[in-house]
């Protein structure tokens, strides 16, 4: 049998692993948490990325469709000129001409408006879809890193529930009373 001495040591001893452990436990749960906020930031700045190459794209878009469509492009630069014109006064011709015009101005400023519209739900789709995939990795970040904690104090709580068993273990032995 030890001396009280002996078995103050020893469980000091535990009292200090487990104290080890606990730090360790709480070291890598705090290397997790930075690992996924680097992810979701990781993450954030590629999404925003990716709606500001949309964006810059969008002009560039507008005139390839015009490009491949040169009686559109004649319309429009059509469509400016009868803008300037109607800064002047007109004549009945010119009214005459200028419905007509109009008329055929129209088809053009509708296929302009669907092209605005369609981008703009492309914007908004990316858009959507950028946010969705932050908050997954966040989500997911957060799950990971609370399922790693409870599982750390787990491991803490059995180590310390063992340490404090075998410390009764052998203080009962030492005094040399029976166990309960």
């Amino acid at each position: 049998m030890g001396s009280a001495s002996e078995f103050t040591g020893q469980t000091s001893d535990r009292t200090q692993q487990a104290a080890r452990s606990v730090q360790e436990s709480t070291g890598q749960a705090a290397d997790t948490a930075r690992q996924a906020a680097g992810k979701v930031a990781d993450t954030a700045r590629q999404t925003a990325g990716q709606a500001g190459d949309a964006a810059r794209q969008a002009p560039e878009q507008a005139m390839r469709q015009t490009q491949g469509n040169p009686l559109a492009a004649g319309l429009i630069a059509f469509g400016a000129g009868l803008l300037t014109a109607s800064l002047l006064p007109t004549s009945q011709a010119e009214e005459q001409a200028a419905e007509r015009a109009g008329q055929a101005v129209e088809p053009v400023k509708q296929a302009a408006l669907e092209s605005a519209q369609q981008l703009k739900e492309d914007a908004t789709q990316a858009g959507r879809q950028a946010a969705q995939e932050v908050k997954d990795t966040a989500s997911e970040a957060a799950r990971a890193t609370k399922e790693q904690a409870g599982e750390q104090a787990g491991h803490v709580t059995e180590q310390a529930r063992r340490s404090a068993q075998t410390a009764a273990e052998e203080a009962r032995g030492q005094t040399g009373s029976p166990g309960p």
